[in-house]
C-alpha cells in the first residue's frame, strides 16, 4: 500500500494555518463561498499532499470538467434509512442551488447514490463501483464501519473521502489517511464539552451510569467519555450494553448513578429513553450523543421521559424558535425548499446541506490552486479549510490544519422540553480548542 504526505516544517505551519482562515461568515449560498476561507494557504497547500505515490498520479491531477461527481455509499435501506435519505437530500438541493449559479467555474456538481444497507462489505463493494464503473471524483458514506471498510482502498486510489459520516480517531490520522476527512465530531472533542458542561453542575464529581452501543461508533463515544474524566471528580459507576436497551435501563438503575450518557448511534436513542420510561428511572441528568439531534422522531413520542435530556449541536435548528430570526435560516429555508428538499427543517436534511455548503467552500478553493479542480486539488484545499457554514451555529466552525484532522472544536447545549416539543438553548458554546495544539 503505497501513500504520500509531505508535511510542512513547524516553522510555516503558523502562517500557512493563518493563512486559510478567513472570517467563516459569509452566506456560502449567496456570494462567493471561497471568501471565508480562501487566503496565502491556497499556494501553499501543494506542500501537503500530492499524488507522487497514487497509483495512476495523473488521473489524480487531471483537470475535473463538466461534472463533478460525489459518489455515496449510504444505507438507503433499513432502519436509518430516512435519515440517511435526508442528509442526502439536503446535499442535493445545496448543489442545485450552485450548479443555478454556474457550479464550480462551470463545472456542474452530481451525487451518485448505491445502497450498502448498512453493512461494511457493502460499502467496499460500492467504492470499488463507485470509483471504476461511475468515475466519482469524491466519496462520502455514513457509518464507522463503512469508513474503517473502505480508506485503505480509497486512499490507495487517491479518490478524496471527505467529510464521512463517522467519528473514528484512527482516520484522523492525515499520515496514514492523507485522502480521508470525517466530519462528525471527535468522540474525544464530543465527550470534552460534555464534561466541561457537567462540570458546571457537578462541580465536584458524580457517578455516571454509561450505555454503549457495541458498534465502534458507540465505543468510539464510550471511550472518549472515559478519557474526559480521566483527572475529575467524575467516575463510571456502571457500564451496559444497548443490545437489549430495557435489560441496560435496569442494569444502570441499580447504580444509583445521578448521570446517564448514552454512548450510542440514532436509532438508540429514542430506544433508551423509552426503556429508562419503562423501568421507572429518571436519572437527574440525561446526555444524548450529538447524532441524536432529531426532536420530532427521537424526542417527542417518549413523552415525559424525554424531559430535561441533553445534548449537544453544533448545526442551527430551524425548527427551533431560537433561530426564527436567523438570516442564514431564513436563507436556508427559502433556497432548500425551493431546490428539492422536501423537509428542510429536519435535522438531517441541514445535515446534508451543511455538509454540501463544506463541499463548495473545498471544491471553490481547489479549483484556485495551481493545475485548476481536480482530485489532489480538492484534498489539498481540505487539508487547509477552516470554514464556518452559515448553518452553524455562530461561534462553531469546520478547522483543520496540515498535520491535525481538528472538525468541530465546539459545541452548543441544548435541552429538550417535552411539554414545548422542543430543545430550548442550555447554555452558551463551549469551546475546547485551547485544549489542542493548533
Amino acid at each position: 500500500m503505497k501513500r504520500f504526505l509531505r508535511v510542512v516544517s513547524a516553522a510555516a505551519l503558523p502562517a500557512l494555518v493563518l493563512g486559510a482562515c478567513g472570517s467563516g461568515t459569509g452566506t456560502g449560498t449567496g456570494g462567493d463561498p471561497a471568501a471565508a476561507s480562501t487566503g496565502g494557504a491556497a499556494s501553499a497547500a501543494a506542500s501537503v499532499v500530492n499524488a507522487d505515490d497514487c497509483a495512476d498520479p495523473e488521473g489524480a491531477k487531471a483537470p475535473i470538467t463538466g461534472t463533478l461527481k460525489v459518489g455515496w455509499s449510504a444505507p438507503t435501506s433499513g432502519p436509518l434509512a430516512d435519515a440517511v435519505g435526508n442528509v442526502i437530500e439536503g446535499m442535493k438541493a445545496r448543489f442545485a442551488v450552485e450548479n443555478a449559479k454556474g457550479g464550480i467555474g462551470g463545472v456542474k456538481l452530481e451525487v451518485v447514490v448505491k445502497d450498502d444497507a448498512f453493512n461494511p462489505e457493502r460499502a467496499k463493494a460500492n467504492v470499488g463501483e463507485l470509483i471504476q464503473k461511475e468515475g466519482v471524483h469524491v466519496l462520502e458514506t455514513f457509518g464507522s464501519g463503512q469508513v474503517d471498510a473502505i480508506a485503505d482502498d480509497q486512499n490507495d486510489a487517491c479518490v478524496p473521502l471527505l467529510f464521512a459520516q463517522a467519528s473514528v480517531p484512527a482516520y484522523r490520522d492525515i499520515e496514514k489517511f492523507p485522502w480521508t476527512t470525517e466530519y462528525l465530531p471527535s468522540a474525544d472533542v464530543e465527550m470534552g464539552v460534555v464534561v466541561e458542561s457537567l462540570k458546571k453542575k457537578y462541580p465536584n464529581g458524580a457517578k455516571i451510569a454509561l450505555a454503549a452501543n457495541q458498534t465502534e461508533s458507540g465505543q468510539g463515544i464510550a471511550n472518549g467519555l472515559k478519557k474526559a474524566i480521566e483527572g475529575t471528580g467524575f467516575t463510571i459507576a456502571a457500564e451496559a450494553p444497548l443490545t437489549d436497551p430495557r435489560t441496560a435501563a435496569s442494569s444502570l438503575k441499580s447504580s444509583g448513578a445521578p448521570i446517564l450518557v448514552n454512548a450510542g448511534v440514532t436509532t438508540d436513542c429514542l430506544a433508551l429513553t423509552q426503556a429508562i420510561g419503562r423501568v421507572g428511572w429518571k436519572p437527574e441528568t440525561v446526555i444524548q450523543p450529538s447524532n441524536c439531534a432529531d426532536g420530532a422522531t427521537l424526542y417527542a413520542p417518549a413523552g415525559d421521559a424525554a424531559d430535561g435530556q441533553q445534548i449537544l449541536r453544533w448545526l442551527k435548528d430551524p425548527a427551533n424558535a431560537a433561530f426564527a430570526d436567523d438570516a442564514a435560516v431564513k436563507e436556508y429555508l427559502q433556497l432548500s425548499a425551493a431546490n428539492g428538499a422536501d423537509s428542510p427543517t429536519n435535522s438531517y436534511t441541514v445535515n446534508g446541506w451543511a455538509i454540501a455548503d463544506l463541499m463548495v467552500d473545498d471544491f471553490t478553493r481547489a479549483a484556485k490552486l495551481e493545475g485548476g479542480l481536480s482530485r489532489v486539488s480538492i484534498m489539498q484545499a481540505a487539508r487547509t479549510q477552516n470554514y464556518q457554514p452559515p448553518m452553524f451555529i455562530d461561534g462553531i466552525s469546520f478547522t483543520m490544519s496540515p498535520t491535525q484532522a481538528y472538525g468541530v472544536l465546539a459545541f452548543q447545549p441544548f435541552t429538550w422540553k417535552a411539554a414545548d416539543k422542543a430543545f430550548a438553548v442550555g447554555g452558551d458554546v463551549i469551546d475546547i480548542s485551547s485544549q489542542y495544539d493548533k
